[in-house]
């Protein structure tokens, strides 16, 4: 049996983790929280004190971690512990060249490195349907296939360049962002002269103005005044790598600066823990002058 180690038990790390353990794998885990640890530990999972403890003990080692700069550090620190033929598979939202150079500095240890962010969001990752983008070498994403299997029901190896996967991640929160702009704006609209949500979002639906706002988070997350799940805060920092991103390859993105600046003027009404949804409560309060939030 191959031995797994998972470093990040948030909202995604803990679930993903949670299923691993479940499907009869032996699961290393550590995270700052005892309470995440202890959570996981609870369904089969065992718990370490630290990351070079987990780089000690798993051969597969799956990061879920808030960013760039984090998985670094962990990735340092795992460096000095870690075995020969290991692989460290990045579920982290981070960026291509983090990625890539990540893999550089750990190739001369003969450490694999597949970048596999995830999309699905905290109800995905908890039902075990994400969609896994995976950049690296195919052998290797084969070999780990199952382990994917474990949390997704969507796995797609996208290429050979490890940073590919964290590129198409960051190119699809990208549209899931900027929809959840664009349909508050058309929703508020739409309610100024009477129109109420499920019917618009209905007719969406069915038409060409279909997209992840109109068919998720409007008529069930907002209508239900439920939160997604997805903080305000990791919203903005991903518009961040993408505009970032796009500054490394020389290409500009003109409305991605634009949705960045609406996200943050909602973080900063909001807080950094505020849900993605309060971007429809922000977006009513300036464009109207009636009451139009959930």
């Amino acid at each position: 049996m191959t031995a797994l180690g998972f470093i990040g038990l948030g909202q995604m790390g803990g679930s993903m983790a949670t299923h691993l353990a479940q499907n009869d794998n032996e699961v290393f885990v550590f995270d700052q929280r005892q309470e995440a640890i202890s959570a996981v530990e609870s369904v089969g999972a065992t718990g370490t004190s630290s990351a070079s403890e987990v780089g000690k003990k798993a051969e597969v080692i799956f990061l879920s971690l808030p960013d760039p700069e984090m998985v670094r550090a962990v990735v340092s620190e795992l460096e000095a512990t870690i075995s020969p033929n290991s692989v460290i598979i990045d579920t982290t939202t981070s960026t291509p060249d983090t990625t890539r150079s990540i893999a550089d500095q750990l190739a001369n240890d003969n450490v694999a490195v597949l970048g596999a962010p995830v999309s699905g969001g905290a109800t995905g990752a908890e039902n075990g349907n994400l969609t896994v983008m995976v950049g690296g070498d195919r052998a290797t994403v084969e070999a780990c296939q199952e382990f994917f299997e474990a949390f997704a029901t969507n796995v797609f190896h996208i290429g050979e360049d490890p940073g590919y996967g964290h590129a198409v991640k960051l190119l699809n929160n990208y549209l899931s962002n900027t929809a959840m702009v664009a349909t508050s704006e058309a929703i508020i609209l739409g309610q100024e002269i009477g129109l109420d949500i499920e019917t618009m979002c209905e007719i969406f639906n069915v038409s060409t103005g279909r997209n992840s706002a109109t068919e998720d988070k409007f008529p069930d997350y907002i209508l239900n005044d439920r939160d997604v799940g997805f903080a305000l805060g990791l919203m903005e920092k991903d518009l961040r790598l993408l505009l970032q991103f796009a500054e490394d390859n020389r290409i500009p993105l003109l409305l991605a600066s634009v949705v960045r600046n609406q996200v943050g003027r909602t973080r900063n009404q909001y807080s950094e823990t505020g849900d993605m949804t309060d971007v429809y409560d922000y977006l009513c309060d300036v464009m109207t002058t009636t009451d139009t939030g959930k």
